[in-house]
């Protein structure tokens, strides 16, 4: 039996896809962390609320706080949106790096099917000549 030559692209094809799938799954943990950044801010924003007080400075204040937060929430989703789209390129990568590695793998399997076939087919060559040779031996002995 042959050794399939593309064995070693086949390893390296498996090393990127395995790779590839670390990183889409750190994108992906990457993303759900600022999604969940995003929603904590806005709740923190949905809870401030601005005090009906008379004092002017406690007023410039609460609503400074309130500025900032509201910032905090923008820059916030920015970042969810960022990690949204590393974790969309990581996905594609992923997908593009399976489909070179499972191009690998089915030449690998034909060529041990092709192997299978041949085995099979010199065994059939065998037996083949092992009937004609019993043939021709009962031939002579009738004679």
């Amino acid at each position: 039996m042959s050794t399939f030559r593309l064995a070693g692209l086949g390893r390296l094809r498996r090393l990127q896809e395995d790779h590839a799938a670390a990183e889409l799954a750190r994108r992906a943990t990457d993303r759900r962390g600022a999604d969940r950044r995003t929603s904590d801010a806005r709740d923190r924003l949905a809870g401030t609320v601005l005090s009906g007080t008379s004092d002017p400075q406690s007023w410039r204040a609460a609503v400074a706080a309130r500025a900032a937060m509201s910032a905090t929430v923008i820059a916030a989703q920015a970042a969810a949106e960022v990690a949204a789209e590393h974790e969309t390129l990581a996905q594609s990568q992923w997908v593009a790096a399976r489909k070179r590695s499972k191009t690998v793998e089915k030449l690998a399997e034909r060529h041990r099917d092709e192997e299978q076939v041949a085995e099979l087919r010199a065994e059939q060559q065998v037996l083949d000549e092992m009937a004609t040779q019993r043939a021709a031996r009962r031939v002579e002995e009738e004679s």
